[in-house]
């Protein structure tokens, strides 16, 4: 494991103080909308699907920097570069296997949160 938490404490203050009172709401969507992202790269790799699979690396990416969830991050990142580097796509599916791992804990974490 990178961190001893799964959140980023320092990104995951900055973002509380500019969110606020919105805070809870930006964590559920996060969350609603990982899981659709992780639906979707669930089909997208045994199809080897690149087009979707690097468009949801990349919005995962995106959230996942934004809440905090470094981890999740990287992994997405890993992801990308991949696709990007075009060869490597058999080591997808184990990274997915660490992608959910790493958002479980996330998750966890940021419900604690709410």
């Amino acid at each position: 494991m990178m961190n001893a938490t799964a959140i980023d404490p320092v990104i995951f203050s900055e973002i509380s103080a500019l969110m606020e009172d919105s805070l809870p709401v930006f964590i559920e969507t996060y969350i609603k909308n990982t899981h659709k992202v992780l639906d979707e790269l669930e089909r997208a790799i045994p199809a080897e699907d690149s087009d979707n699979i690097f468009q949801n690396a990349h919005q995962l990416k995106g959230g996942s920097g934004s809440i905090g969830a470094m981890q999740v991050f990287q992994i997405a990142k890993q992801m990308e570069d991949i696709i990007k580097g075009g060869n490597g796509k058999a080591e997808l599916a184990s990274v997915f296997i660490e992608l959910k791992a790493a958002y479980m804990a996330a998750e966890a974490e940021l419900k604690t949160l709410l």
